[in-house]
């Protein structure tokens, strides 16, 4: 069965990125509300095994971000900086989720030594 509406598409998202994190060892939830209650802010928090939390927001579009996607061409990542901001980074899932694989097991390695 396919999501129809957009809040469907959104719920669906959501839950693939909180199994995801799952999957590879982290502790993850959907926010309660979909981001309305303030101390809940955005779709997902995901926490890595060392106590790190991370706020993820989710969005699906029917075209992906175009602008993004051309904007990468064939790279791995996308690095976008507003005049004054932070720079932020644009990536597959599949690249996202090997970054934070190697992170893990690169962590795993040093507290055994």
């Amino acid at each position: 069965m396919k999501a129809r509406s957009a809040k469907a598409k959104g719920t669906k998202l959501e839950k693939f990125v909180q199994k995801e994190f799952e999957k590879i060892g982290w502790r993850s939830r959907k926010q309660p509300g979909s981001g309305i209650y303030r101390d809940f802010p955005h779709d997902v928090m995901a926490e890595s095994p060392k106590g790190r939390r991370y706020i993820i927001e989710c969005k699906k579009w029917k075209h992906g971000w175009r602008t993004g996607d051309k904007a990468k061409g064939g790279a791995d990542f996308l690095v976008i900086q507003r005049d004054y901001g932070e720079a932020c980074v644009y990536m597959t899932w599949t690249i996202f989720k090997e970054l934070i694989e190697f992170y893990e097991e690169k962590n795993n390695d040093t507290e055994t030594k």
